[in-house]
């Protein structure tokens, strides 16, 4: 996993770095995100395919009590709410979604376990790539994410699979 400031993205450099500055201003008002979705695979295992947007996990209070509050920091930083029932926001052509983090229920994963990192000034929390595996098997089993995203899903799963084994040997 990538831990320092070295970051080696050149398809998803933009995303990355757009990432970047969103995380910046959400540790502005003490929020570290959690990088996820494909944007964070490809942090995690190394470069293999084109992220469509950026994925972050936030506390579950930032979808109920603290949503209104979070909206109107979104607003103050120059993003447009495109889909409010997926917490989808939208600047200069990049897609951000925003997702409760329930990785603990979702996957079994720990979340004391993600590691906090620090790139370019900007805190923010990531998961290993044995954590990813736990949350694309966990995928495969929902039916809209199999018929809507299964070969992608199943290509991730075999892409981490593969970083593991060669990690490992």
């Amino acid at each position: 996993m990538n831990k320092n400031s070295e970051v080696n993205l050149e398809i998803n450099k933009k995303k990355f770095l757009f990432f970047l500055d969103i995380c910046k201003k959400l540790n502005k008002i003490n929020i570290i995100p959690i990088l996820y979705g494909s944007l964070g695979l490809n942090f995690c295992i190394g470069e293999f395919t084109k992220s469509d947007d950026i994925d972050i996990l936030l506390s579950l209070e930032y979808f109920d009590e603290k949503w209104d509050s979070f909206l109107g920091y979104m607003e103050k930083f120059g993003f447009k709410l495109k889909d409010l029932h997926e917490h989808e926001f939208e600047k200069e052509g990049v897609v951000i979604n925003f997702s409760k983090n329930d990785l603990d229920v979702f996957a079994g994963i720990n979340l004391e376990e993600l590691n906090e990192i620090n790139v370019n000034h900007a805190k923010f929390k990531v998961l290993s790539a044995e954590h990813y595996l736990k949350v694309y098997s966990q995928s495969r089993r929902d039916g809209y994410r199999v018929e809507k995203r299964g070969k992608q899903d199943q290509e991730k799963i075999n892409q981490i699979k593969n970083f593991l084994e060669v990690k490992t040997r």
